[in-house]
């Protein structure tokens, strides 16, 4: 392989990365507009599930920005190595700073007190347990 050759290649894998980041974007917005059409139907429920649903959609969402903030991180650092072996990529749009894993506030309040480990659904052979107040 020539140099231009992997120039090429790199800058392919750039775009590729830079597409991929933005298609998180729109997919980190849909998520978050479904988590607040549904904490609006679900507005006054009493049924705990309702809140381990919000809380869930809040830490998918979490781990997708994680997830689009690392695809920023991959493309910086092969535009790097890109320089660094003389070829010039053109900078990608600045990365903001990791957000936190931890949900802000606002999530937090919809995931409720957590028990250490995992928490596992009744599954679906298994008869669930009827909630009196679930109506």
């Amino acid at each position: 392989m020539t140099l231009p050759d992997i120039a090429a290649a790199l800058r392919d894998l750039h775009v590729s990365i830079g597409q991929q980041q933005d298609l998180t974007k729109v997919v980190i917005q849909d998520a978050e507009n479904a988590r607040a059409e549904f904490r609006a139907l679900t507005t006054g429920a009493t049924n705990p599930l309702v809140n381990r649903a919000l809380g869930n959609y809040a830490q998918g969402i979490v781990k997708l920005r994680d997830g689009s903030w690392l695809l920023a991180e991959a493309g910086d650092i092969l535009a790097e190595y890109a320089r660094a072996i003389g070829i010039d990529m053109p900078p990608r749009q600045p990365t903001e700073g990791k957000r936190k894993v931890e949900p802000t506030y606002d999530e937090q309040s919809d995931i409720g007190p957590r028990q250490p480990g995992t928490q596992r659904l009744p599954q679906a052979e298994e008869p669930a347990p009827r909630d009196p107040s679930a109506g």
